[in-house]
């Protein structure tokens, strides 16, 4: 699937009329599952190994495989959505980081990035695997309690609902708490910039992972030395102290310069959205609003309702006024597809209503429903 979805998206294959998602939505969504599923967990359970002792050539060589390999699908995520030419026309102020005119600007982002995440996961997995050596119940409580906090900050901002366009309230809800739960362990242990989007975690909590990713690494390798000290039946292999605080600090210095330069080579105006403390709410409500185009603005209708309800109205009579100016002209753009997201009570005339529905609408919206075994409009 993986290699399915790249290839669609490589091919430059059009969002199909009865898909859900563009072949872009789906190639990001299939590899954060991979990373969070596969990827991740493979990485932690051989970093536990090598904590344990195991220091073989083939060993050491699996592991920095792991981690190569889960920070480029990483960084991969974050870098194919920054230069999609869509992703660019509806959110320019987001997408932008990479100089399409410039290859070697082009080429320092991406090995910024890739080597961000490289970093941010080697941390986090010996973290993990130093704090596993002492209990497994101090590791659960932390990772619990971790992840807890996440939550309780999406809420309070009320920004836990996702974007994904669902109707059922409790479905919704069902969705919102499993993309929060992967796309919390994916930027724990990543730290890939797509998660910076306010409708993931949002910049300002972005940094928040970076900042306490090294403090939390060396607090559990300074809690690994007093435990292997202090224990009466020593593990068969331990780490010295200089080689848990200079093989983290290296990777947090590393990481720390990575980031350095990743600001001062991206555009100026892109920097702001590693600090942002917009949510996903104000984020909708603000593409909207600064929208150069109709193609634009109609596109907030691919997001949750929650998301745009307090320029509900606004909408409206925007749509009103455009629907008949629509189906005069019939721009290119607004085909079947655009016209199966527009909700039935956002049109004011029953007449255009009849109008813009049709077999093909409803049929791709029956679809569209199907996709999703009956959840979204």
């Amino acid at each position: 699937k993986p290699g399915v979805d790249v290839y669609r998206v490589l091919a430059k294959q059009e969002h199909a009329k009865n898909a859900m998602f563009s072949p872009m939505t789906e190639m990001v969504f299939t590899k954060s599952v991979e990373l969070t599923m596969e990827c991740i967990p493979g990485t932690v359970i051989q970093s536990m190994a090598f904590v344990a002792g195991s220091h073989s050539n083939v060993a050491i060589l699996s592991l920095t495989s792991s981690v190569l390999t889960a920070a480029f699908i990483s960084a991969s995520i974050g870098i194919e959505k920054d230069i999609n030419k869509d992703c660019r026309h509806h959110s320019p102020n987001f997408y932008g980081l990479v100089d399409l005119k410039s290859r070697r600007q082009a080429a320092a982002v991406c090995v910024l990035v890739l080597l961000m995440s490289a970093c941010q996961l080697a941390s986090k997995a010996f973290a993990v695997a130093l704090c596993s050596v002492e209990s497994g119940t101090i590791l659960s409580a932390y990772l619990s309690i971790d992840m807890g906090l996440a939550f309780i900050y999406k809420m309070t901002r009320g920004d836990f609902r996702y974007w994904l366009p669902i109707e059922s309230s409790a479905m919704s809800i069902f969705a919102s708490l499993v993309a929060r739960l992967g796309g919390k362990i994916n930027l724990d242990f990543t730290g890939s910039i797509q998660y910076r989007h306010p409708y993931e975690y949002g910049g300002v909590y972005f940094q928040l992972v970076l900042l306490t990713t090294p403090l939390v690494s060396l607090y559990f390798g300074s809690r690994y030395l007093s435990f292997v000290k202090d224990e009466e039946v020593k593990p068969e292999f331990t780490f010295t102290s200089d080689q848990i605080y200079g093989g983290l600090g290296c990777l947090a210095a590393v990481q720390l310069l990575s980031f350095s330069l990743l600001m001062s080579i991206i555009p100026s105006k892109f920097r702001k959205t590693f600090f942002s403390t917009q949510t996903g709410q104000q984020y909708t409500c603000t593409i909207f609003e600064t929208a150069q185009n109709d193609l634009a603005k109609i596109e907030v209708f691919g997001n949750h309702s929650s998301l745009y309800a307090p320029i509900k109205e606004e909408i409206k009579e925007w749509l009103n006024e455009q629907l008949p100016v629509w189906i005069t002209e019939e721009p290119d753009w607004f085909d079947d597809q655009k016209k199966a997201t527009i909700p039935d009570d956002f049109v004011a005339d029953p007449a255009m209503l009849l109008r813009i529905r049709g077999v093909n609408i409803e049929k791709i919206r029956e679809r569209r429903r199907s996709s999703l075994g009956g959840l979204t409009t």
